[in-house]
């Protein structure tokens, strides 16, 4: 017969054994419902889209806060992960250099000195609260979706590059080596399965001989009908794409201003707005003082506008408002859409200036800033949306 103390000691070794269990069928559920799974990133495909670098100067003067916004746009291709969540923490920027102590002629080793995670439109735009605008945070959004087996998704991840130690710009192909890495999952602090690449051998593909004659163009008849802008408006404004070579000098109505075939595709778009942006950052840079704001009035072609307010700051004009994706036909959405500000002074077009809002869905409500770069005094701004892209696909 089972002494009592034997019994007592078998009872415990099997409640011990069942403790174990549930605490590692917990773990495992916990690490699943929090993201931790470590993806095999062997059945994925990462390649860089565009790269971008813009200079954010706060306050002018003081360096120890000023940074190099660093834009990475990336495409993830699904190949045979079941179920694959990509989020933004999985991206990270490790910056390295050569080690001295370990590198041969033969061999170079390279050391990690320093790291960045992403960061976002909402903080970036706490930091840089004196910048006249913060057109180039709209894209710098959180980022949780899934990727389908078979699909793929395009991603703009943003990433702020302090230059507080000897107020060094951001140089991709200098010295220092600059590694997109993708993590396998959000919570990883090493690199066993990732993913790398080096944002030097990225090479911008630009097509600097062709010609972009966005959609509002065609446009400004429907403003001198309906009395947006007056007769003289409406030729001083032909005056002024013809001087920008934007048209060409001859045209009537039927030919549609005399503007060549021209595909107005998001690749285009997407490099007229990185033109842009870097204008500013440029602009952004050389402020040597922050004025006071003036504020005009704004116009728009279109009810889905809301809340309008124009202002002027230094040699910096903002139109800011909201913007809801309303659609008379179907419910759509849209990948991009991008909006044209026109600056004018009395009756003359004396700037432009172009941004976007990403991944619209149907009926949403959003908030939008344009900028340009214009100096002197103005009357009024005008905006209006330039082109929208539908997005290609819904995941279910």
């Amino acid at each position: 017969m089972t002494s009592r103390f034997e019994f007592s000691v078998m009872m415990m070794m099997i409640w011990s054994v069942f403790l174990v269990l549930m605490i590692s069928t917990a773990t495992l559920q916990q690490s699943q419902a929090f993201g931790t799974t470590h993806h095999n990133l062997d059945l994925i495909d990462l390649e860089i889209i565009d790269i971008q670098t813009l200079f954010v100067n706060d306050t002018p003067g003081y360096y120890l806060d000023d940074a190099d916004l660093l834009k990475v746009t990336v495409n993830v291709t699904n190949n045979n992960l079941d179920y694959f969540l990509v989020q933004d923490k999985m991206f990270r920027i490790w910056v390295m250099e050569p080690d001295i102590l370990k590198s041969t002629p033969e061999n170079e080793v390279l050391e990690m000195v320093d790291n960045y995670e992403t960061s976002y439109d909402s903080e970036l735009e706490v930091n840089y609260d004196d910048l006249p605008s913060d057109e180039m945070f709209e894209e710098c959004d959180f980022t949780n979706d899934r990727v389908m087996v078979g699909h793929s998704k395009v991603f703009t991840l943003c990433y702020e590059i302090l230059r507080i130690w000897q107020n060094e710009a951001l140089i991709l192909d200098g010295k220092k080596k600059y590694f997109l890495t993708m993590m396998d999952n959000d919570r990883a602090t090493s690199c066993p399965n990732c993913k790398k690449i080096d944002l030097s051998d990225f090479k911008t593909n630009l097509e600097t001989d062709d010609e972009i004659h966005p959609r509002w163009i065609q446009k400004i008849f429907d403003w001198h009908e309906q009395g947006i802008i007056s007769q003289k408006e409406f030729q001083t404004f032909i005056d002024y794409l013809v001087s920008k070579k934007i048209i060409s000098g001859k045209f009537s109505n039927d030919d549609s201003f005399g503007i060549p075939s021209s595909n107005n595709t998001l690749e285009e778009k997407n490099r007229q707005l990185k033109d842009h942006q870097t204008q500013l950052s440029k602009l952004n840079n050389n402020n040597l003082y922050v004025s006071h704001q003036k504020f005009y009035e704004s116009k728009h072609l279109s009810d889905n506008f809301t809340g309008l307010v124009c202002k002027q700051q230094n040699n910096v004009v903002t139109l800011s408002g909201d913007y809801t994706n309303n659609n008379d036909d179907n419910a759509i959405s849209y990948d991009s859409i991008f909006f044209k500000l026109l600056v004018f002074d009395s009756e003359n077009v004396v700037a432009t200036g172009i941004s976007k809002i990403v991944d619209v869905a149907s009926k949403e409500f959003r908030h939008f800033s344009v900028s340009a770069v214009h100096r002197n005094d103005l009357t009024h701004c005008l905006v209006l949306v330039d082109s929208k892209f539908p997005s290609a696909s819904i995941d279910s």
